[in-house]
């Protein structure tokens, strides 16, 4: 027996993705996801297909658009035959069938019934049919905006707060990121914005407001800069540094692993970073590629995101016993309680990131949750010399002090960490990285 999702509407119309009973696949954008669809709008591990039991059961797993069935939004679902799933981009229609040769052709060619969803007038990117059910699209003379959008520009004008928008950079862990002039200054800016919305926790907006109060204290060249933060009547917004470059996430994702030397430079100029925000008494929490960004034209990697960062010996919003970050980056002990970790734990989370620049492989692979918080607390990750024989070793030895599970057995800092990285520099020749500020 098979759960058969088939593609209505989406990046691949038609593709059809059989679900054998008694499998759970999990879909989302990530390669660390059971099926990658290459959507930017899919959170990494978007949802959850269950069909372990006489039905598949759809779970949204915490993702940050939401999963929709018939155009309601939900958490958890039985599937029927002939529900429509939609997320992200993606429009998918379920059926069951006891063989894949029972898959008939129309079926397979679901797509070419339906109209494509419609691309936003500002962003480009196409609005998906649940978008447009839940009723927040706004149209004119068939042109549309989505929701997101139409909060920061509408079909008359650009501006937004004294802000000429212009494009849509990408999201973060919380909020959308705009490429903006500041009109008063004639800048080019970062604006980033948390439109308030039904569903939005009030932990989510705290969490937006800490980031800018955060990293508007650090003034560090390999650290993106907040200039300004302020709220409107839809939500608050962020004004930062524009900084031109690529996350190192979607850089691996589109060209594999760098050369040693890009790597070990990022690497480098991120211990600059994480050494000036510890002294400053701050923890990332959230050190991972896809908050490093990469300029190539001169080599210049900058941190960013500060969402979920803390100062030390302040509050952060979290729970005694709750862990928060990203999984497959994040230490032991920040899983357990991440309110009391340091500095240890961004050297941890440095390395991990450095291990997936280096091999191209997550640090941690696992079939299921139980295996994947196993390799987590307790299993080693297989040795890098494993996926790229070239690499020198005793820069896979610096990447493994980093990731040893006991905070105390890693770099005591990031200046340690930077010590021993520039040994591997100078031994094998290996240029300086770009000297900012």
């Amino acid at each position: 027996m098979f759960l058969v999702l088939t593609c209505a509407a989406g990046v691949q119309p038609g593709e059809v993705i059989p679900i054998e009973h008694g499998v759970r696949l999990t879909i989302g954008r990530s390669s660390q996801a059971g099926r990658k669809v290459r959507d930017t709008h899919l959170s990494r591990i978007h949802l959850e297909v269950d069909f372990t039991g006489d039905r598949g059961v759809l779970r949204d797993m915490d993702s940050r658009n939401g999963v929709f069935v018939n155009g309601v939004r939900v958490k958890q679902k039985a599937l029927a035959e002939r529900d429509r799933v939609a997320a992200g981009e993606q429009v998918w229609d379920v059926s069951y069938v006891r063989d894949l040769s029972q898959l008939s052709e129309e079926a397979e060619e679901t797509a070419s019934f339906l109209d494509q969803p419609n691309p936003c007038a500002h962003c480009g990117r196409s609005i998906t049919l649940a978008t447009f059910a839940e009723g927040e699209v706004r149209e004119r003379g068939g042109a549309y905006l989505c929701p997101d959008c139409s909060v920061v520009v509408s079909f008359e004008s650009r501006e937004f707060n004294g802000f000429e928008v212009h494009e849509r950079l990408g999201a973060g862990s919380a909020g959308l990121v705009y490429r903006a002039t500041q009109l008063v200054l004639g800048r080019v800016v970062a604006l980033k914005v948390l439109r308030r919305r039904e569903g939005i926790s009030p932990r989510t907006e705290a969490r937006f407001l800490r980031e800018a109060q955060t990293i508007s204290r650090l003034d560090h060249p390999q650290i993106v800069k907040v200039f300004d933060a302020s709220g409107f009547p839809g939500g608050y917004f962020i004004v930062m540094e524009y900084f031109p470059g690529k996350d190192l996430q979607t850089l691996i994702e589109e060209r594999g692993p760098p050369a040693v030397a890009i790597a070990l430079s990022i690497g480098l100029q991120m211990c600059d970073a994480l050494s000036y925000s510890a002294k400053e008494g701050v923890v990332h929490r959230d050190v991972k590629p896809a908050n490093i960004l990469y300029r190539a034209e001169d080599g210049v990697a900058k941190l960013s995101d500060f969402g979920l960062a803390k100062r030390v010996g302040v509050s952060a919003g979290t729970r005694d016993g709750e862990g928060v970050g990203t999984p497959c980056y994040m230490p032991p002990e920040q899983v357990n309680n991440a309110r009391n970790v340091d500095h240890r734990a961004d050297i941890y989370s440095l390395g991990a990131s450095l291990y997936h620049l280096l091999t191209g492989r997550y640090p941690i692979i696992a079939n299921n949750l139980h295996d994947f918080m196993t390799g987590i607390m307790e299993r080693d990750p297989p040795p890098l010399e494993r996926f790229n024989p070239a690499l020198p070793p005793e820069l896979c030895h610096v990447v493994r002090v980093a990731m040893k599970k006991k905070p105390e057995e890693r770099h005591p800092d990031a200046a340690a960490m930077r010590a021993a990285l520039e040994q591997v520099r100078l031994k094998y020749g290996i240029p300086a990285p770009p000297r900012l500020g």
